[in-house]
């Protein structure tokens, strides 16, 4: 295999998403990497708004939805998913009117955690768990959750400063537990009463984790 060859076998193969879109905003051209992100099988040639919602029915895909109108000129720029990931893109304009984009998986980089004590909305529960399950660092861990509309306060007294909270859209609460064993995690849940204990499988997704939790 010559130089080249090799050049774009690590463009098809590798882990950048590449795509490329034409003026009427309907993907062209897609490699593997971009396609198992957005769900996409092969030849598959959707509008960014028909991968959009059929992201959002799936429960990936960005956490704000694309616009419907003329998308204003952007080219780099951190996106947040509904399950938790995080990728950087990169869009530059072709001659005829497209866009070509390049995507990279950036879950794993370290971002400022929230103060402790604070009760995270849904989206920001999710993406702490997706860094923190991405982060060798913060192994073992486990979550616990409770039922529906459980009070908040005597959690976020009862964590470490390290752990976090979030409500669910479902109105159960998380409580995420990095570096914690299954014996520690079970002991505090144990003092805190009236919780579901499940500990993290290394590679599973932050959506994963809440479907077996």
């Amino acid at each position: 295999m010559n130089p080249s060859d090799l050049w774009w076998q690590a463009l098809a193969d590798g882990p950048l998403l590449l795509a490329l879109f034409d003026a009427d905003g309907r993907l062209r051209l897609a490699n593997a990497a971009y396609r198992a992100a957005w769900g996409l099988a092969e030849g598959e040639h959707p509008t960014r708004v028909e991968m959009a919602s059929a992201a959002q029915a799936a429960g990936i895909g960005p956490a704000e939805p694309e616009g419907r109108g003329p998308r204003a000129p952007r080219v780099g720029y951190e996106q947040s998913w509904r399950d938790g990931r995080r990728f950087w893109w990169v869009e530059q304009p072709t001659p005829d009117g497209g866009r070509a984009c390049t995507g990279v998986d950036i879950s794993a980089l370290a971002r400022p955690r929230p103060p402790a004590g604070q009760l995270l909305l849904a989206q920001a529960g999710l993406e702490l768990l997706q860094s923190l399950l991405s982060d060798a660092r913060a192994w073992p861990l486990c979550v616990a959750t409770t039922a529906p509309g459980a009070d908040a306060a005597p959690l976020l007294a009862g964590i470490r400063a390290e752990d976090g909270c979030a409500r669910l859209d479902d109105g159960r609460l998380l409580l995420i537990l990095p570096s914690t064993g299954p014996a520690q995690a079970a002991a505090l849940v144990g003092r805190l009463g009236g919780l579901a204990l499940t500990e993290a499988q290394w590679g599973e997704s932050a959506t994963e984790l809440l479907l077996r939790a």
